[in-house]
């Protein structure tokens, strides 16, 4: 028992001067300047103007889609645009096919001159039941410097019906 507890210290004790460091720390600041050569200005941390994109897919029963899609922006733009693709898969496994490409634009000069939002909501009818379809969107804007910002938004697959959907009055539009 006695030369079990020796081992048991003894290798304690070479773990820890193993595993122990030491660190000095050097108390001289680092003079490094750096030039305007050496800062990338081409990525930004976030948009500068683009602040958000949502999009969102609603099964309402009987062959029926909802979509919406909006943006939202931190300063006004002249112009937005907001390209929708519908997809559709049969099942839950599977790749996704194209089914049609829905645009929106927006332009300051049709919202009084100054541009910050903009949202679009439609039914889609005619669509075959059975399917899951999902929407992919492109939420853009264009900098008054002349360059775009772009977004992307991808909803989940939602199963659409031949059937009712019946909902709580809370959530009927």
């Amino acid at each position: 028992m006695k030369k079990r507890l020796i081992k048991v210290c003894s290798l304690v004790l070479v773990m820890l001067m193993a595993m122990s460091n030491v660190a000095f720390a050097n108390t001289e600041q680092a003079n490094i300047v750096l030039s305007s050569k050496d800062v990338d200005t081409s990525v930004q941390p976030r948009s500068l103007y683009l602040a958000s994109g949502i999009s969102e897919v609603t099964n309402q029963g009987e062959g029926v889609l909802s979509i919406y899609a909006d943006f939202a922006a931190y300063r006004a733009v002249d112009w937005a645009c907001l390209t929708i693709t519908l997809e559709r898969r049969k099942g839950t496994s599977g790749s996704w096919s194209y089914v049609k490409t829905y645009k929106k634009e927006f332009l300051a000069e049709d919202e009084g001159g100054m541009l910050l939002t903009g949202s679009t909501d439609f039914d889609v009818y005619g669509l075959t039941t059975d399917y899951y379809y999902r929407v992919k969107c492109e939420h853009k804007v264009k900098t008054p410097s002349g360059t775009y910002e772009t977004k992307n938004s991808q909803t989940d697959g939602v199963l659409l019906t031949s059937y009712p959907v019946y909902r709580n009055v809370d959530e009927v539009k």
